[in-house]
Parts: C-alpha cells; sequence; structure tokens
C-alpha cells in the first residue's frame, strides 16, 4: 500500500470515531415514560351521539303546570332544563328533577327569579332584596339593596347582578353575601333600568334613565368603557353571547346596533309601538314585540324578525295582543303568544305548532323562558307555571 493511501484510510477512520463522540455527547435522550405517547389507532368503532331534534307538536302538548293562583311576573329555566323557577308576588317555586322547592315561603312583594344557566343557583328579588338559594333550596344570601330592584341576573359562579334606583345601581353579590363588585352612571340621579350580559358574564350592556347605554367590562379597573346617549328612554338592551353585537330600543321605537367598541352600524324606526326585543345567541337576528298602550282598535300588533343588519327577515301581524316571544339557540325557532295561544314557526315565518291555553291555565301569557336548543320551555300565565318538555 502506498503511503498517500495510507495516510488518507487513517485519517478518515480517525474523523469517523471523533464524529461518533461528538453524536454521542449530543444525543438525545428517550423521552421519560410518564411523557404521553402517541395512541394506537383503535379498532372499536365510537356511534356519535345523535343531535336532539325538537318535535314542536309534541313539545307543546301536556304541560306540567304549578297554580300560583295569580299572575306568575317572571320565569327562568337552566340551561339543560332540569332547574325552573317561578315568582309572583307572594310565592315562588323552584322545579327540580327531585322535588318542588320554596313553595312554603311567602314573599313581601317577589319580583324577580333568575336561575344560573349551570342550575346550581336561583336569585329572587323581593321588595329591597336579592337572595341567593342552592339548587336543593338552601339560602346563602339576603342582601338589601336600599331601593327598588329592576332587573337580576344569576352568573354560574354564584354572583348575583341587580340593577336599581339605588346607590350603587349596580353590584354584584358574591355567594357568601359580599360585594363583588359596584357600578354607578356618570350621572347621580341616573336609575339601572335594563341589563344584559355575555356568557362570561364579563361584558355588560347597560341601559339608565338618562338616555344612556353604556358597555362595561367587569374585569376591568374602572368597569366603564364607553357609553352613547340614544335618542329617547331606554326601553330595552340586548348583548349577543360574545359580547361582540350590542342592540338598545328607545320608547320613541328605534333600534340601535352597535359593536363592542361603541361604533354604531344602524338605527331603525319600527312603525308601531315597540316595548321589547329578543335576540338569537348569537346575535344574528331580533325579534320585536308590540304594545297596544292606547288599547285602540286600530292598533297593529305587528311582530318583525330582524337580521343583524336591520333588514326586515319576514313581519307578522297578530290578531290579538303579543304576549311573550323567543328566539333558540340556533335560531331555528321563534316563539310568539297571541292572546291564548302559543306558537312556534321555523326560521322562515312557517308555523310548526300551537298550544291553546285553557282557563284553568289562566287568560294569557305573561313571560316566558327556555333552553337554548328550545327542548324545554317555562311560561308564566295570570295564574299558572307551564313547563313544556
Amino acid at each position: 500500500m502506498n503511503k498517500p493511501v495510507f495516510l488518507i484510510c487513517v485519517l478518515l477512520v480517525s474523523a469517523v470515531i471523533i464524529f461518533s463522540g461528538c453524536v454521542s455527547e449530543y444525543e438525545v435522550t428517550e423521552p421519560p415514560k410518564t411523557t404521553p405517547q402517541p395512541e394506537e389507532t383503535s379498532t372499536t368503532t365510537v356511534t356519535p351521539t345523535p343531535t336532539q331534534t325538537v318535535d314542536p307538536i309534541k313539545l307543546l302538548s301536556d304541560p306540567w303546570s304549578w297554580s300560583s293562583r295569580v299572575r306568575i311576573k317572571d320565569v327562568s329555566i337552566s340551561d339543560d332544563g332540569d332547574y325552573v323557577g317561578g315568582v309572583s308576588t307572594q310565592k315562588a317555586i323552584i322545579k327540580t328533577p327531585e322535588r318542588n322547592l320554596l313553595t312554603n315561603l311567602v314573599w313581601s312583594r317577589g319580583q324577580f327569579i333568575s336561575v344560573s344557566s349551570s342550575g346550581e343557583y336561583i336569585g329572587i328579588a323581593d321588595n329591597d332584596f336579592v337572595i341567593l338559594y342552592d339548587n336543593t333550596g338552601g339560602k346563602l344570601h339576603s342582601y338589601n339593596t336600599g331601593g327598588t330592584i329592576n332587573q337580576i341576573g344569576v352568573l354560574d359562579n354564584g354572583n348575583l347582578i341587580q340593577g336599581g334606583e339605588k346607590s350603587p345601581q349596580l353590584s354584584a353579590v358574591g355567594v357568601k353575601g359580599n360585594e363583588v363588585w359596584n357600578w354607578e352612571p356618570g350621572i347621580s340621579t341616573a336609575k339601572v333600568l335594563v341589563f344584559d350580559y355575555s356568557a362570561d358574564g364579563k361584558n355588560m350592556l347597560v341601559g339608565t334613565q338618562d338616555d344612556r347605554v353604556y358597555y362595561l367590562n367587569t374585569e376591568s379597573k374602572y368597569m366603564y368603557i364607553w357609553f352613547k346617549d340614544v335618542s329617547g328612554e331606554v326601553e330595552d338592551v340586548k348583548m349577543s353571547d360574545d359580547g361582540e353585537k350590542l342592540y338598545v330600543l328607545t320608547d320613541d321605537n328605534k333600534i340601535h346596533s352597535f359593536d363592542k367598541y361603541g361604533n354604531k352600524n344602524w338605527e331603525k324606526e319600527i312603525d308601531i309601538n315597540t316595548v321589547e326585543i329578543e335576540i338569537s345567541p348569537d346575535g344574528n337576528y331580533i325579534l320585536t314585540k308590540p304594545y297596544n298602550a292606547a288599547d285602540s282598535f286600530s292598533f297593529k300588533n305587528k311582530v318583525y324578525l330582524l337580521d343583524q343588519n336591520g333588514n326586515v327577515k319576514w313581519m307578522k301581524q297578530m290578531g290579538s295582543d303579543a304576549g311573550v316571544i323567543g328566539i333558540s339557540d340556533d335560531s331555528e325557532y321563534v316563539v310568539i303568544s297571541e292572546g291564548r295561544d302559543l306558537r312556534m314557526y321555523n326560521l322562515d315565518g312557517d308555523e310548526r305548532a300551537t298550544y291553546h291555553l285553557e282557563s284553568q291555565y289562566g287568560m294569557f301569557f305573561v313571560c316566558l323562558d327556555m333552553t337554548p336548543d328550545v327542548s324545554k320551555m317555562a311560561l308564566g300565565t295570570t295564574n299558572s307555571l307551564l313547563v313544556f318538555g
């Protein structure tokens, strides 16, 4: 073998040895046994859970009932429909899968009831007090607001929000009765008339008596984000579940649409006296409720369904007063009562089912709440609580 060739071979072998040492020095170790490894493909066939389909005709038949003998002023239902609340001036009930709660209590002046989405907490407004219960009927606290209460709402964490006419006009009370936060409008004499909040409870839209709406974030230091002057006294406010779409109804029958930054999208005037709006949880549709305040024979009970751009999708002229209105989670169904009749429509306005209120259950419908998928509905009448589904 020639010396040059021999030297090349020696150099190649040395390089291989050195490189191997470097590799072993920086070699990646095996992951610990606790690190999740890719799972083997299962041969087991998984059957998907079928989506629940609502049969409107079956839903609007044979409701469960509870007689209050007087008008039910407010109703509320958990998202799964297992917990239903109704309150009259002096009586209340919480219907649970096991038993009925609170029926033995007498109230001073019951006004509002709110069941948290999970059904774990129930709040009741009685006179100037808000009282929080768990879903076994256990009383957690009683909080004196010091003045008239105009609305309440209970979050899944047990925070009970109240809006009213005494400072602080808006506040949240925790499970232990402690004030979690409070907020007052810029004008001290202003009253909180109505409010709505996002699904997580962080963002709120608040209507006050001074013709203003406020957008709040309950987790920010000062809460207040922005306010807008609107053309009249605020009748109703609604916020989509994600807090992105905001709607305001004023007493001059105008609907104002804003985004979460306070930019105005549009304004639409309804051609009849309108006192309430409901929206789909995604905020894509708005339903209006007319009110014949003058009890005029010439009044036209028009119910409008608008899209998120303010365009009329359809209008229905009812033969008598519209009592309650609602839209299901996926906007598949629209619910409207007309006198003694409760009707379900699809999004195109086609009637799918009707329930006629018998006289023993009341004269007409007063209030409505329903599960997001409209598989269960709670309705208050002039003398009963009805639960469908």
